[in-house]
C-alpha cells in the first residue's frame, strides 16, 4: 500500500510539474507586446559597442523566463562552425545574463561571424548569426579603428488584435526576407514578406490562417538580411478577444528610405493602442486607476512599460508614464527611461547614469522652450504645434493629437475618466477635446516629423 502511496504521489508530482512548466509559457510578456492575453517570446539579445576605439564588446541577454543555456559559435568562411566561450559572463541575475567579448583574447581585431544559441527556462530557442567587423574613422583628425555589428534582424513591437497579428521587423540595413511558420502544423510556411527597407518595417499576419492549440499559437519566425545574417526564433501567445485589430496591411516594402513621419507615426499609433485597451478594459469593468507612485493618495505603485502594466494585478498610469510606455513601444526609449515636466516648469530626467535620458531625447527630438510664456490654445492659434508633439507644464506632461485635441492621461475631471484625485478611474486616454488653461514651459518634437 506504502509503494502504491508513493507512486501516486510521484505521478502527482510529475503532473504538476508539467502543469507549471506549460503555464510558464506565458509568465513572460514581451516589453511592447499589445493585445495578448499572453506572450512568450524567445531570449532577446543587445550589443554595446565602443565606436571611438577597439574595445571589449558586450552582450546582454534579456528573458523574464530566465536565461536556460546560452552557447557561442564562430563561424568560417565554409559556414563550418566552432564552439567557443565568451571572454567572460556575468550570470548573477538569471533574466538578465551579460557576456564580453574581449578585444584582447576573442576578437584581437579581427573581422568575425559568430552564431549563437539562446534557450529560455521555458525551452524556447533564438538562433542567430552576427558578424564584428573592425572599422575606421577620423576623431579629431586621427583615424581611429572600432568594431561595428552586423547583427541579423530583430522581431520587435508584436501587437493583436482579432485575427491579426502585427509585427516590426528592424535591421539598419534592410531585411532581405522573413518567413513566417505555424509550428503548430509541422512549420508549415505560412507568410513570406521580402525587400523590406531599413530600419523597423511592419509586417501584418493572418491568424485565421494558423491553427491554434488550446488557443495558443506557436509561429515560427525566420529572418535574413542583405549580408546573410539570419535569425530564428519562436513565439507562443494567445490573443485577446478585447484588444483592437491592429491598423497594418499587408505590404512588400522595396524602398530601403525610411519614411519622414516614421518616428510620429509609430508614436501616434501607440498612443492610441494604449488608449483603445483602456477603453476596452473600461467596458470590460477592468479599471485603470490614476497614480503618482507609492508616495501619492493611493499608494499604488509606478510600471516602467505598459507591458508590465498589464501584467499587473491593478492597472494604474498617469500623465507621464502614458507617454514614456508609447515612446519605449515604438522603440525610442528603453524601459528605464523617463523624463516629466516637473513642478518648477523645468523637465525632470530620470537620474541614472545607464540610461541616459536626455541625451536619447535630443537624439530623436527637438525641445523648444516656452517658458510659460504661452498656453497652448494660443500655440494652437499660431500655429505652432503639430500632431506629436509632447508638451510638458508645471507638473504635467501629455501629447497634442491635432484638431484641438490631446492624448492625457491626467485626472481630467468628467473628459477622460471619472472618480476623485485619490481614487481616479480612466474611461479613455484619447485624443480628447481639452481647452487646457495653464501655461506649456517646453514643445518636444520628433526630429523626422515633416
Amino acid at each position: 500500500m506504502k509503494l502504491r502511496n508513493s507512486r501516486k504521489i510521484i505521478i502527482i508530482s510529475i503532473i504538476t510539474a508539467l502543469l507549471i512548466s506549460m503555464s510558464s509559457v506565458f509568465h513572460y510578456s514581451s516589453a511592447a507586446s499589445i493585445g495578448f492575453l499572453g506572450f512568450n517570446n524567445a531570449p532577446r539579445k543587445y550589443f554595446t559597442i565602443d565606436k571611438e576605439k577597439l574595445a571589449d564588446v558586450t552582450v546582454r541577454i534579456v528573458d523574464n523566463n530566465q536565461i536556460s543555456s546560452v552557447q557561442l559559435y564562430t563561424v568560417n568562411s565554409k559556414g563550418e562552425k566552432k564552439k567557443v566561450n565568451f571572454s567572460s559572463a556575468d550570470t548573477n541575475d538569471s533574466k538578465n545574463h551579460i557576456y564580453t567579448l574581449s578585444h584582447s583574447e576573442l576578437l584581437k581585431g579581427k573581422e568575425k561571424q559568430f552564431y549563437v544559441k539562446i534557450k529560455d527556462g521555458t525551452g524556447n530557442i533564438q538562433y542567430s548569426y552576427f558578424k564584428i567587423s573592425v572599422k575606421s574613422k577620423k576623431i579629431n583628425g586621427k583615424t581611429v579603428k572600432y568594431y561595428a555589428l552586423n547583427d541579423a534582424p530583430r522581431v520587435i513591437n508584436p501587437v493583436a488584435g482579432g485575427n491579426v497579428l502585427s509585427l516590426g521587423i528592424k535591421d539598419n540595413a534592410g531585411t532581405k526576407y522573413v518567413k513566417i511558420q505555424d509550428a503548430n502544423n509541422e512549420n508549415k510556411e505560412i507568410h513570406k514578406f521580402t525587400e523590406l527597407g531599413a530600419d523597423e518595417q511592419k509586417v501584418s499576419i493572418d491568424l485565421t490562417k494558423f491553427k491554434a492549440d488550446n488557443e495558443v499559437y506557436k509561429l515560427r519566425i525566420i529572418t535574413e538580411d542583405y549580408s546573410s545574417q539570419k535569425a530564428i526564433r519562436t513565439i507562443y501567445f494567445k490573443v485577446d478577444p478585447n484588444a483592437p485589430a491592429p491598423t497594418i496591411e499587408d505590404k512588400k516594402n522595396t524602398s530601403n528610405k525610411v519614411t519622414k513621419d516614421k518616428n510620429v507615426t509609430s508614436f501616434i499609433n501607440a498612443l492610441e493602442r494604449i488608449s483603445q485597451r483602456v477603453q476596452s478594459d473600461y467596458k470590460a469593468k477592468r479599471y485603470w486607476k490614476y497614480t503618482n507612485g507609492i508616495h501619492s493618495e493611493n499608494k499604488l505603485p509606478f510600471k516602467k512599460t505598459f507591458q508590465s502594466a498589464l501584467n499587473s494585478k491593478v492597472l494604474t498610469t498617469n500623465c507621464a508614464d502614458y507617454v514614456m510606455w508609447a515612446l519605449h513601444d515604438c522603440g525610442i526609449f528603453t524601459a528605464n527611461q523617463k523624463f516629466y515636466g516637473n513642478n518648477s516648469g523645468g523637465i525632470t530626467y530620470k537620474k541614472n547614469s545607464q540610461t541616459k535620458v536626455k541625451s536619447t531625447l535630443k537624439k530623436y527630438a527637438t525641445l523648444t522652450r516656452i517658458g510659460g510664456a504661452k498656453r497652448p490654445k494660443t500655440l494652437i492659434k499660431e500655429g505652432r504645434l503639430k500632431k506629436g508633439d509632447i508638451l510638458t507644464y508645471k507638473g504635467h506632461t501629455n501629447v497634442y493629437a491635432g484638431n484641438g485635441k490631446w492624448y492625457d492621461a491626467g485626472r481630467r475631471m468628467g473628459q477622460n475618466g471619472k472618480g476623485t484625485r485619490s481614487n481616479y478611474t480612466f474611461t479613455t486616454l484619447g485624443p480628447l477635446k481639452i481647452t487646457y488653461n495653464q501655461p506649456a514651459y517646453y514643445i518636444i518634437r520628433l526630429k523626422n516629423q515633416s
